[in-house]
């Protein structure tokens, strides 16, 4: 008996770990809304311009309706997949939004300049500051030096009608593409 359970435990720590339960692992095929686009069903935006303006990718979702925010590198080929898929996907969900966020391909340059080397660590600290807002990032600090861990792409964020997260990728120690899972078995169920 000891063993039985033993084996469910060790069963529903890995399922947990897989992102199959936890929180956020769930999926429940979004109803749909009476919104309907009229144009700009996929935008573009370039992630250093966002940065630049301090501009949370948040801040992309539209009220009324579901906004999927999708990281990418133009080398990625598991995002050229996921895209081939969104346009068949927005066809039968007139209430979608996708708002895709390019990376440069090597990375975000940054310099610092300052009159004294407090300045200067507080420009980096504030840079830093900034990149781990992001979600696709985990910035990790550890006396001056910092350590940031991508989660690589796609990279994807999904906000409901009230732009609050339905599901999302999360960088941290520990890597969860719950968000890319979402949203696959949404385009899924979409297809019938």
């Amino acid at each position: 008996m000891k063993t039985i359970v033993f084996v469910i435990a060790l069963a529903v720590v890995g399922l947990y770990q897989l992102g199959v339960l936890g929180p956020g692992s769930g999926f429940s095929m979004p109803q749909k809304l009476a919104a309907n686009r009229t144009a700009n069903q996929v935008q573009t935006y370039e992630f250093t311009q966002l940065f630049g303006q301090n501009s949370p990718t948040s801040q992309l979702a539209r009220e009324g309706y579901y906004t999927v925010v999708e990281g990418y590198i133009d080398s990625c080929t598991i995002c050229k997949k996921l895209e081939a898929d969104f346009k068949p996907f927005l066809l039968k969900r007139p209430d979608v939004l996708i708002r895709r966020v390019h990376f440069p391909e090597n990375g975000v340059e940054q310099s610092f300049s300052g009159n004294s080397q407090k300045e200067l660590n507080r420009q980096v600290s504030n840079y830093y500051e900034r990149l781990g807002s992001y979600r696709f990032n985990h910035v990790a600090k550890s006396g001056n030096q910092y350590r940031i861990t991508t989660c690589g792409t796609p990279h994807i964020e999904i906000y409901g009608p009230d732009r609050q997260l339905i599901a999302t990728d999360e960088c941290s120690e520990k890597n969860s593409k719950k968000g890319l899972v979402f949203i696959r078995k949404w385009i899924e169920a979409e297809r019938g």
